[in-house]
């Protein structure tokens, strides 16, 4: 009798404390449940919202998308965890591009969320920041978000349904955490039950700088299950990012050239799950050896024409200086204003056997200079 007893009071105790305790299993699983403990993170953490607030938006985030980021609606018009449609759905898209973020994760779409209400829909963003962090809190920030911000067809109605969720949903898997954020770190979800499948970068690519001519070569690493990349490129001075074809592993590679100079490099990571997510940007920077590729000539001319010395260099930010040597002198003379790779001057009587040559420096500071060739002036 007393070891039935014994017995029955620990089914007591395990019962009261998986009453209390917020509990890890319902978070753990597919991608859908990992973001939207991603997206409770953000609203909790980066925007500083409490756990009703939270609440709200997540009972109309569940109902909108089910946390998929990449969730189509109304005949492909909409997208995304809050179905931004037509001109909205472009603007998610621009804006990520410019914030360098990648529009179909989690991050970039809650960054175009938090950006899009403190800009557009500044007094739903304050109503909700204001709700009391309570069961009422959370049903008013789920009605108010659905009738405002989402505005559906029949939106009493479903303004009725998503505060309910809130409330009897969301804020009881919630409440216990009062605000705090719930760890994923290391592919662990709210608490200790493991999302093996976790995505994330674990080493993002390094800027290079090679040569021309030389290999370039960018590595990424990530976590996660049946990982596949893709890697895009944005040459310097391009609006947008081109895929880059054929490069679909961890480590890219290609022979770098002097139009790639400035080029960025990014990564994208697709798991077995269809989550994606980003790397930072790369640059590419290339230089060119610094060489004479063709000599300057000596020239002819009659006294009073034109005359004209070119020259020719490979390199990277290239300027240029020419020098005279006059007939008999012995040292060099900066020829004061002749600083392009082709110059010109009136030849004179008094030049007649001069020399002249041509001094090129890159963006390095390495300077390389040309054969000096002779200058013929012939009298009228």
């Amino acid at each position: 009798m007393v070891r039935t007893r014994r017995f029955a009071a620990a089914l007591l105790v395990l019962f009261f404390m998986f009453s209390i305790v917020p509990q890890s299993t319902a978070f753990a699983g597919s991608s859908s449940q990992v973001n939207e403990i991603k997206v409770y993170n953000y609203f909790v953490g980066k925007m500083g919202l409490n756990t009703a607030a939270a609440c709200g938006l997540l009972a109309n985030i569940k109902e909108e998308s089910n946390f998929n980021v990449t969730e189509p609606g109304d005949g492909n018009t909409s997208f995304g965890l809050c179905q931004w449609h037509l001109g909205r759905k472009s603007s998610l898209i621009k804006y990520c591009e410019d914030k360098n973020l990648d529009y179909q994760s989690v991050e970039g779409q809650l960054s175009y969320l938090e950006y899009e209400l403190k800009n557009s829909y500044k007094s739903i963003y304050d109503y909700i920041k204001s709700v009391d962090n309570t069961a009422d809190g959370a049903y008013k920030a789920g009605y108010h978000w659905c009738y405002y911000y989402e505005v559906p067809s029949n939106r009493a109605k479903k303004s009725e349904k998503r505060g309910s969720l809130a409330r009897t949903t969301f804020w009881k898997k919630y409440k216990g955490y009062n605000g705090k954020q719930i760890s994923i770190d290391e592919g662990a979800s709210a608490g200790s039950t493991a999302v093996s499948s976790a995505l994330k970068v674990t080493a993002q690519p390094k800027s290079v700088s090679v040569t021309s001519g030389s290999k370039a070569k960018f590595t990424v690493k990530a976590s996660g299950t049946g990982l596949t990349y893709q890697w895009y490129t944005k040459k310097s001075g391009a609006k947008s990012w081109t895929k880059w074809t054929g490069h679909t592993s961890a480590t890219a590679s290609a022979t770098a050239k002097s139009n790639m100079n400035g080029m960025k490099v990014k990564c994208k990571v697709k798991d077995s799950s269809g989550q994606t997510v980003t790397s930072k940007t790369a640059t590419l920077t290339v230089t060119v050896p610094l060489a004479i590729t063709k000599q300057p000539a000596s020239a002819r001319a009659t006294a009073g024409n034109k005359v004209k010395f070119s020259v020719k260099a490979s390199g990277t930010g290239l300027t240029y200086q020419w020098y005279y040597k006059k007939s008999g002198a012995k040292s060099w003379t900066k020829w004061t204003g002749h600083t392009s790779a082709t110059t010109s001057a009136t030849a004179k009587s008094n030049m007649n056997g001069m020399k002249v040559r041509c001094k090129v420096k890159d963006s390095s500071g390495k300077t390389v200079t040309s054969n000096s060739v002779r200058l013929t002036v012939s009298s009228n």
